[in-house]
């Protein structure tokens, strides 16, 4: 069938199926376009926030690298010589709490090839609550690096006003190589 066959209406008829054509194509392959524009903003959103998140933990990171670093170099100006448990006895005996203390238990957990935790447990009887917070805070900014963990207390039924109280204090040494 030759185009010169067809009348001027099959021709009119012909161009504008082709128009359409042509429009559904541009149609689609600018709608397809728009499309994968929309999904890199999303990607570049999801990017963003992803890149926010990583700031932020870079700073999280960072802060605990610089704890990390200041409790290394405490412990390595430590003090040779260096009793937790004197340490402690001492400062009962500064507070006035000495009589009080039930007693003291020593343990060593060996953290890894570097360093080992020493701990005491401590066991207060008949203290009153501002005098073990006195003694918590004397042992919490000491200046030698002291935690204090696994705090108990417990009124006591005789007189309310007095405790009796469990804690452990701990600290970092680094192991004596054999």
């Amino acid at each position: 069938m030759k185009l010169q066959n067809l009348t001027k209406r099959e021709r009119w008829v012909l161009v504008g199926a082709g128009i359409v054509l042509i429009m559904v194509i541009l149609f689609l392959t600018v709608d397809s376009i728009v499309r994968s524009y929309k999904g890199m903003e999303g990607s570049i959103q999801a990017n963003r926030d992803e890149l926010q998140k990583m700031f932020h933990l870079r700073g999280q990171y960072q802060s605990i690298h610089r704890q990390l670093e200041t409790i290394k170099s405490k412990l390595d100006k430590k003090e040779t010589g260096f009793s937790l448990l004197s340490f402690l006895s001492d400062l009962a005996n500064q507070q006035n709490i000495r009589e009080n203390i039930g007693s003291f238990k020593p343990k060593t957990i060996q953290l890894n090839e570097v360093y080992n935790e020493s701990s005491i447990e401590v066991l207060i009887d008949n203290i009153t609550l501002w005098q073990l917070i006195q003694y918590i805070y004397k042992i919490e900014n000491s200046g030698h690096v002291l935690k204090v963990k696994r705090l108990r207390i417990k009124a006591r039924y005789d007189n309310p006003d007095l405790l009796s109280v469990t804690f452990q204090v701990s600290t970092y040494e680094k192991a004596q190589k054999s």
